[in-house]
């Protein structure tokens, strides 16, 4: 979808983090925003904040884990705009604590937070797009979805869910004028869960295994879109070359990630975590 002004674009996780960047971004292009998260005050800060630079902008306060508040966001993008144009999955959560001590209800609601979510959304927009015959669906990934990393299992099916859900969305409306793109961030510099973790445990990611930013995800969103580009790797140094590699031969993925510690601040804030007592209930570093 090259031509996006006056379009329209929702936001899950638009409150904060790397969201509330992907919606200064859509903005600019002269998309109208609808804007979802969990935080009413902070939904409406910015939904203000772009309203008062010309845009048109509503926040719409959603429990993306509940099918009913997806279906009242749905209709009020509706409502408001005519119908949804572009959507960003962009909602989500970490769980960095060895598998066996994790609570069972973290594990059932990072896939309903991070996965399932998407899904449901995507269904409840994709006839809308269909009718229309055009529309773009966006889902946030990761580079722990390419790769898992230690302790954070729950975190790095759910990304990796994400990207077999965009492979299969981009063949079935492959021609009906609707495309769909997988970004995959790297470590996120200034913003994000990646940011959050390192402000609370001061760890910090090997050089080697490279960062980005979140302006530079924003744009890699729009760019996305622009081109229907299906996959996106945002990080430097690039890890494309790796990631070719490793699956030629998973073995060396995983000795070289080991080479270039590039799983510390997992396994570091794993032990962090760990130290502070008992079984993790509640997710950490969330991204709604």
């Amino acid at each position: 979808m090259r031509e996006l002004a006056r379009r329209t674009a929702v936001i899950t996780g638009g409150s904060r983090g790397i969201g509330l960047y992907i919606a200064r971004a859509l903005a600019d292009e002269g998309m109208h925003l609808v804007l979802a998260a969990r935080s009413a005050e902070g939904l409406e800060r910015i939904a203000g904040e772009l309203r008062d630079k010309g845009s048109q902008a509503i926040a719409v306060p959603t429990d993306v884990t509940d099918r009913d508040a997806l279906e009242a966001l749905v209709a009020a993008a509706n409502g408001e705009f005519g119908g949804v144009d572009i959507l960003v999955n962009n909602a989500g959560a970490l769980t960095i604590f060895p598998y066996d001590r994790i609570g069972i209800e973290d594990v059932e609601r990072t896939v309903r937070l991070n996965l399932t979510s998407a899904m449901i959304l995507t269904r409840l927009v994709l006839p809308g797009m269909v009718e229309r015959g055009r529309g773009h669906i966006v889902n946030m990934s990761s580079i722990a979805g390419i790769w898992g990393p230690p302790f954070d299992a729950p975190y790095a099916a759910t990304k990796a869910g994400l990207i077999g859900f965009t492979q299969s969305l981009r063949q079935e409306y492959h021609g009906a004028g609707i495309g769909a793109s997988v970004i995959c961030p790297g470590y996120v510099e200034e913003a994000g869960m990646y940011h959050d973790a390192e402000q609370a445990t001061g760890i910090k990611a090997s050089a080697l295994s490279g960062r980005t930013t979140p302006d530079a995800v924003a744009r890699a969103v729009v760019k996305a879109i622009k081109k229907d580009r299906p996959h996106t790797i945002v990080n430097t140094p690039s890890v494309r070359p790796l990631a070719v590699l490793s699956a030629l031969s998973p073995r060396f993925g995983e000795w070289v990630l080991r080479r270039a510690n590039g799983y510390a601040p997992f396994v570091k804030g794993a032990r962090v975590n760990v130290k502070a007592g008992g079984q993790l209930t509640g997710l950490q570093h969330s991204g709604e």
